[in-house]
């Protein structure tokens, strides 16, 4: 399921929160922003210490088996932040 959102994503230019299988990852909480930065494809972090392909961790899982692995994989992968502090003038 992940792939095919990937796909119409890609090239079909579909919106991940109108997508079948996009509205459900996002609801699961999973940001946008990483699912835009999954469907490329790249090496995440699959368990400690060890990276893989995206792609092959969600290969032949049926909706729900995808949804669950995919929020696990969200919560091993963090998007990146930064806090910026601004300290007034004394």
């Amino acid at each position: 399921p992940f792939e095919g959102l990937a796909e119409r994503a890609n090239w079909l230019g579909a919106t991940i929160n109108k997508d079948v299988f996009g509205k459900p990852l996002l609801n699961a909480g999973v940001p946008e922003s990483q699912i835009k930065a999954w469907s490329v494809d790249p090496q995440v972090t699959i368990e400690a210490g060890k990276k893989g392909s995206i792609f092959d961790q969600l290969e032949d899982l049926d909706a729900s088996d995808c949804l669950d692995k995919i929020v696990a994989l969200s919560n091993l992968n963090p998007l990146n932040a930064a806090f910026v502090f601004i300290k007034p003038h004394a």
